[in-house]
């Protein structure tokens, strides 16, 4: 049995007032005393997102650090029942989302999950965003020291902080406990990156303007090592210094990044110290209460058994892919495998409400891979463990290999989608389940602006538009290279764009190069990481740009479409 850690763990960030609030704005609004624009700006602001679909809409809950307990997924689960898509999504920044429903819908749903102490609370909108963090925190065998006593007491002091509302744009906060920086801290407005100070105490390195989309960058180090106790002096600093800088005109070019773009390093630096020296002569409050111990570390390996040894069919392919040890001799993390972009249904989460009560430390993390992972295992369990997730249809091996797909929505959804980005990670995932590469990872997005993270897959791909002979196709942007490393973000090099149904063909053609091509010691990912884009575009050189007299039907068509592509996308509140 897990042990009960909702007496000890505050995860409860809701706040009923914030309920209350939302029916207030919301039947102004209805009664024509609210103008559309400036309850549009609200109403993200609270985690209500516009879909695709007329007149329903998206709800984010946001999940700090991606940790909930077994019964805020019950309420979860509760919310998806009455969806009209029955369905959930868990996002790369470790939020769940729900969709379809009517606005006169949503305060109730929204009040479901205040009670359990879940939010929606800026969960959208110009505001600081869900805060996500390694997934391994706390209990990783590299990390400096556990971040989510910091990365709790950021979440409150910048949720519904008055210095922090009506940003130029959102904001975007991730916390890494090691250099390996799984919570890709360089792509995010800050990231922080656990090290140890000068003095031997707790520190961040503290980067600012990282960002994805269409003009990606890793962010700038403006502190090697801030002290722990103080982060949120130098936080509200750049908080201050965006407020004052970013571009409120261009919504497009309004995000930290830009500013960084704009001024260059050297004077975005000195400017920010600007804000640092005003904020320091009235901090914020130091977070003494956090007792920052460095962990010890057991030098341990899990020896994965064979299926034979534990009489379990598949137990060795999903142990060795998985399972991977803690710093705690004994004691495992165990990644739960979530394909389609993080699908689930109420039935999903609430078989995972069980096994998290059931096993380990008794709190679930959902990962910016899209997967849960349940921590703190013991060995002994796992066979029991294995034998429930089959039991339940999540006993799916192959997490965080090749087959282990990132994926958004795409058009299914969003206004902003151009492909059904889903349906081209289904097929990948299909013919390269029994592959195991874990040095590769392909990432997908349905339009430019990289909710799937395409920037940084070893392979990525992102949806646009393109007329062959005057008639719009379907079509993904190709990139190959990217990766989140100690030293920072490195973004793929762009081979073109190919027709959707040809994206797969592309896929497996660069990887079946790269076996050949790879040197001796290297993996398949090593060699596409390294490789000059003019050795790669010959390989997939006649897929791209297709020519009006080469051109198929079906290049006209997406993937799994039901009819050819139309190329409409509608106005999207990403900007707003």
């Amino acid at each position: 049995m897990a042990a009960d850690v909702s007496a000890v763990f505050d995860n409860r960030y809701a706040n009923l007032a914030d309920v209350d609030e939302f029916i207030l704005r919301t039947q102004d609004y209805a009664a024509g005393l609210l103008p559309a624009d400036e309850y549009r700006a609200y109403r993200l602001t609270r985690g209500v997102y516009g879909q695709r679909q007329d007149d329903v809409f998206m709800l984010r809950i946001k999940m700090p650090g991606g940790i909930v307990l077994p019964d805020q997924l019950r309420r979860v689960a509760d919310v998806i029942d009455v969806a009209p898509e029955g369905l959930a999504h868990v996002t790369t920044r470790e939020n769940i989302q729900i969709h379809y429903f009517p606005l006169d819908q949503v305060a109730d749903k929204m009040r479901m999950l205040a009670e359990a102490g879940l939010t929606m609370t800026e969960a959208c909108g110009s505001a600081v965003r869900n805060v996500t963090q390694d997934p391994y925190a706390g209990l990783a065998p590299d990390e400096v020291f556990d971040t989510t006593p910091y990365l709790q007491a950021i979440v409150r002091f910048f949720m519904r902080n008055p210095r922090a509302q009506k940003l130029p744009r959102k904001f975007k906060i991730a916390l890494s406990a090691s250099p390996a920086d799984r919570a890709y801290a360089a792509i995010h407005d800050i990231g922080l990156v656990a090290v140890k100070g000068a003095d031997g105490e707790p520190a961040f390195k503290f980067l600012v303007g990282g960002g994805l989309a269409s003009m990606p960058r890793t962010g700038l180090c403006v502190h090697e090592a801030w002290p722990a106790k103080d982060i949120l002096t130098p936080m509200l600093a750049v908080i201050d210094f965006f407020q004052e800088h970013g571009n409120r005109k261009v919504r497009s070019k309004a995000r930290i990044k830009h500013v960084l773009r704009k001024m260059g390093p050297e004077l975005f630096q000195a400017t920010y110290e600007g804000y640092l020296a005003h904020v320091l002569q009235d901090p914020p409050p130091r977070l003494d209460h956090i007792d920052t111990v460095y962990p010890g570390v057991d030098t341990w390996q899990y020896a994965r058994p064979t299926d034979a040894e534990v009489g379990l069919p598949g137990f060795h392919a999903w142990a060795s892919t998985c399972v991977r040890e803690t710093r705690l001799a004994g004691q495992v993390f165990v990644t739960v495998r979530l394909d389609r972009g993080g699908e689930v249904t109420a039935k999903n989460i609430r078989d995972l409400a069980t096994l998290t009560a059931t096993f380990g430390e008794g709190r679930l993390h959902f990962t910016p891979q899209q997967n849960a992972v349940l921590r703190a295992v013991p060995v002994a369990e796992l066979p029991s463990l294995f034998k429930q997730l089959q039991a339940v249809g999540l006993g799916k091996s192959g997490a965080n290999t090749i087959a282990d797909i990132t994926s958004c929505p795409g058009v299914t959804t969003c206004n902003l989608g151009v492909t059904f980005s889903r349906s081209l990670a289904d097929e990948l995932v299909e013919l390269l389940e029994r592959v195991g590469d874990i040095d590769t990872t392909i990432k997908i997005s349905g339009c430019h602006n990289s909710c799937g993270q395409h920037h940084i897959g070893t392979i990525g791909l992102y949806g646009a538009l393109r007329r062959i002979g005057g008639r719009p196709a379907p079509h993904y942007r190709l990139m190959v290279g990217g990766d989140v490393n100690p030293t920072g973000a490195v973004f793929g090099e762009d081979l073109g764009l190919v027709p959707a149904r040809r994206a797969t063909t592309a896929v497996l053609r660069l990887l079946e190069h790269a076996g050949q091509q790879k040197l001796p010691g290297e993996t398949v990912g090593d060699y596409l990481r390294r490789a000059a884009p003019e050795s790669l575009k010959p390989v997939v050189a006649d897929l791209l740009d297709i020519a009006d007299d080469a051109a198929q039907e079906l290049d006209f068509w997406d993937i799994k479409a039901s009819a050819p592509f139309l190329g409409e996308t509608r106005d999207g509140e990403c900007a707003v």
